[in-house]
């Protein structure tokens, strides 16, 4: 039995995610993907938000949007964008993760939306 294109597309797109995820430290536990139109993904990471103590930092991920860097939000709130790469929309995962880690590094009082 051949399996169908849509297991081919789900697998590409969590083989992604994790590989991502596994660059950044990320245990695969911590992120999830989901092949629908746009498709999306998300890694929980362990980093902090100086600017929002006690607040985690996650990746998001569309396939309309590219990645970007954000607090987690609370209830119905939307993410604090810290950092976003809309272009390539998914890019090589060393690559992604080298960008990731300099917005890290960056002071939080600066402007950390990039768009290389």
């Amino acid at each position: 039995m051949k399996p169908e294109p849509e297991h081919a597309r789900r697998e590409a797109l969590r083989r992604y995610v994790e590989a991502v995820a596994g660059l950044l430290g990320v245990e695969p536990a911590a992120c999830w993907s989901e092949p629908n139109a746009p498709s999306t993904a998300y890694i929980a990471l362990a980093d902090r938000s100086p600017r929002h103590p006690g607040r985690f930092l996650m990746l998001q991920w569309s396939s309309d949007g590219g990645w970007s860097l954000a607090v987690e939000p609370e209830r119905n709130e939307p993410p604090d964008v810290l950092a976003a790469w809309p272009a390539p929309v998914r890019p090589r995962p060393d690559r992604l993760v080298r960008k990731v880690r300099a917005a890290l590094e960056q002071p939080e009082g600066r402007n950390r939306k990039c768009v290389r």
